[in-house]
């Protein structure tokens, strides 16, 4: 049930993990949960402007700005995260993407609250990566994130393949299509080329030729590499 209190609280709820919509960067980031449960979202959060800036904004706050540049936006796609909202009285549970109608807008009413975000925890074998790139080192805005998150059996076959791009879209998007294309491997070379390639063409695929795809396209897929590479083991 919904309460001020809870707004700021990080807790576990059975297999999820809930963060209050009024909790800060900061708090997310230095969480013992999240750095166990979330790493990448604990990562994510980190890159988050100054000390400053982490210790005021929140993750209701993130997602209300609807900004394509957010930090935690590829990380909570990844987690397959979802976004309750009181409205009207009740609260409603979506997923990510559909609080989002574009840049800088949402979906949600005038009277609509962003309550809590919840994700299910990630096993202690899923290994992570949280890339971003900016202007400058510090204080930096987003010009692409890359989040990934996988998991391989003890014979190096992928069991679980999540990633996705962040600052480049109008809004989150997830890539189904994208995991398919490693659960069930056990991936080499060609397989990481293949994936990375196809991870980078739904660049101008989505948001279109722009003046910025010249630039994000290549780097996607040379960082798309080198991230699966390291998560692998892949020599």
């Amino acid at each position: 049930m919904f309460s001020i209190e809870g707004m700021s609280e990080i807790y576990e709820d059975g297999d999820c993990l809930v963060i209050g919509a009024a909790a800060t960067h900061e708090a997310i980031a230095e969480s013992e949960l999240v750095k166990r449960y979330a790493p990448i979202l604990a990562e994510a959060s980190l890159s988050v402007g100054s000390l400053q800036i982490r210790n005021h904004a929140t993750i209701g706050g993130n997602i209300a700005n609807a900004s394509p540049a957010a930090d935690t936006l590829a990380a909570l796609t990844v987690l397959g995260a979802s976004v309750v909202i009181l409205r009207n009285g009740t609260e409603e549970t979506l997923p990510l993407a559909d609080v989002f109608a574009g840049p800088y807008r949402t979906n949600l009413g005038d009277r609509d609250l962003i309550v809590r975000v919840t994700f299910p925890k990630l096993a202690a074998d899923v290994r992570h990566n949280f890339t971003k790139i900016g202007r400058r080192k510090a204080l930096s805005i987003s010009r692409m994130t890359i989040a990934t998150l996988l998991a391989t059996d003890s014979e190096g076959v992928v069991t679980k393949f999540d990633m996705t791009i962040g600052a480049t879209f109008p809004k989150p998007v997830a890539f189904p299509d994208i995991s398919a294309m490693l659960v069930g491997k056990k991936p080499g070379k060609e397989d990481i080329r293949a994936v990375a390639k196809a991870l980078s063409d739904k660049i101008p695929e989505i948001a279109g030729i722009r003046a910025s795809t010249r630039y994000k396209q290549p780097v996607c897929r040379k960082l798309s590499e080198r991230i699966l590479e390291e998560l692998i083991g892949v020599e």
